[in-house]
């Protein structure tokens, strides 16, 4: 992915509201994008643990603290963890030959509270978004799956674990992402265990 299209999707997944549109708008710049590690047969059966999965390119993790006067950028996950207001709910295993694109949300907004964004990009070039954020009132915990308006064969399902709200976007089927969902588990650890190391050696430059 471009420098100039991660900068617009950051800059729009600062606010929750932009949620479901943003989360479309990603899979359609992920189309287009070759991707390192999402490489493979989409029929592999091998499993892996979140943090065995590679970034897809750079390391791309960045959370805005709204409560700073100028919206500060913070790139360590560690930092933000407990500030959310909600409980992550992430699957523990996916399948090898994914990649993680990025990460990143906001904490302390005066308004929306914290969120949370992560994009993989499964094998056979599929990505795979979620969006979760505190649950809102008068959500059932019923998965409710519609296509996108935005984005031709992407599947966009909402649906709620215990106090947080999750938005999962993908260009699998609805009867895949429902079923995905009934697997997902609390706070499990997502961050590549190779991060800190990759964040620690400065960029080659040109």
């Amino acid at each position: 992915m471009n420098y100039v299209a991660r900068r617009w999707i950051w800059s729009r997944l600062r606010q929750p509201i932009w949620g479901v549109a943003c989360l479309a708008a990603l899979l359609l710049i992920l189309g287009g994008c070759s991707l390192g590690g999402g490489s493979g047969s989409s029929t592999q059966t091998n499993e892996l643990a979140l943090t065995q999965i590679p970034w897809c390119d750079s390391v791309s993790i960045n959370f805005i603290d709204s409560s700073s006067v100028n919206d500060n950028s913070i790139t360590n996950w560690s930092a933000v963890s407990n500030q959310l207001g909600f409980t992550p709910y992430l699957p523990n295993t996916l399948p090898k030959g994914t990649c993680l694109v990025l990460a990143g949300g906001s904490i302390h907004d005066p308004i929306f509270g914290g969120h949370f964004d992560i994009t993989w990009n499964l094998p056979g070039n599929v990505p795979m978004s979620f969006s979760e954020a505190p649950k809102r009132a008068g959500l059932g915990s019923s998965v409710q799956c519609a296509g996108s308006t935005q984005q031709s064969k992407t599947e966009i399902c909402l649906g709620t674990m215990g106090d947080t709200g999750i938005t999962i976007a993908s260009t699998e089927s609805a009867s895949s992402i429902q079923s995905l969902f009934q697997s997902l588990s609390p706070n499990v650890d997502w961050l590549p265990s190779d991060t800190n190391q990759q964040q620690a050696t400065p960029s080659p430059t040109s």
